[in-house]
């Protein structure tokens, strides 16, 4: 990580690393993903699972990484993990994965903060180290605009020292920053910013992949059932299963 990466880290709450993901792994990715677009969700392959309801502006599945093959060498970008290190503060692993679809009409709302305290998503720096102790990574998988419902964050939110005086929609936040990405960039965010997406006005969808990554000892960080089976296990390098197990 570089002295640049780390200044804009900690004065933002993330960064973006432009072509970072080999266009053939993103047309892998993109080719696994068309099978789950209109697949009725109870034929889903086990341990996927929805992550809220699916609805005609959004489809939420978590576990992507048990899906597909295609989605193993996102697991150990270089230039990601660097800044994964950089950033936790210590042992790290890959806690969760999964995927948000989006089309017309369709947003995320603001939630995080750094005022008051998650005790599950906490950022700090103390003498030059950055802890943030759930980091996210997030590799659109299309190129994705402001008018597409890009990803989108309050900048410096994460060292907030009083609560954001405005609701969750994104319409309602005069501060919100959009974060407009190409697929194969990867943007890094601290979960204790406060970040959410545009609206998507264009209709043109939005496909998103979140690589989820904890302090070493942290288990599953939602409760959510978020698992990595045997079967996925036996398909990765032993540096890849090093990533994904508890420390």
């Amino acid at each position: 990580m570089t002295d640049e990466q780390k200044y804009l880290f900690d004065l933002q709450g993330y960064i973006v690393l432009k072509d970072v993901v080999p266009q053939s792994v993103v047309a892998a990715c993109n080719k696994a993903l068309d099978r789950f677009e209109n697949m009725p969700p109870d034929e889903f392959p086990p341990p996927l699972c929805l992550g809220t309801p699916k609805t005609e502006k959004e489809l939420y599945i978590s576990n992507i990484l048990e899906s597909d093959p295609a989605f193993i060498p996102v697991i150990d970008i270089p230039e990601v993990l660097s800044v994964i290190e950089g950033v936790t503060g210590g042992p790290y692993r890959l806690n969760h994965t999964y995927t948000i679809y989006r089309w017309g009409g369709g947003y995320t709302g603001l939630h995080m903060h750094g005022t008051p305290i998650i005790p599950k998503c906490q950022y700090h720096c103390r003498n030059g180290q950055m802890v943030s102790t759930l980091t996210k990574a997030v590799f659109p998988m299309l190129d994705c605009d402001v008018e597409d419902g890009c990803f989108a964050v309050i900048p410096g939110a994460h060292k907030s020292n009083f609560p954001k005086p405005w609701g969750s929609h994104p319409n309602e936040n005069p501060v919100l920053t959009p974060i407009p990405a190409k697929a194969g960039d990867a943007i890094i965010f601290t979960e204790a910013l406060t970040h959410g997406s545009m609206i998507n006005v264009s209709n043109r969808p939005r496909r998103t992949l979140y690589y989820c990554h904890s302090i070493g000892y942290m288990p599953d960080w939602g409760g959510q059932g978020l698992v990595f089976s045997d079967r996925v296990m036996d398909n990765l390098t032993d540096a890849q299963r090093e990533i994904i197990r508890l420390k």
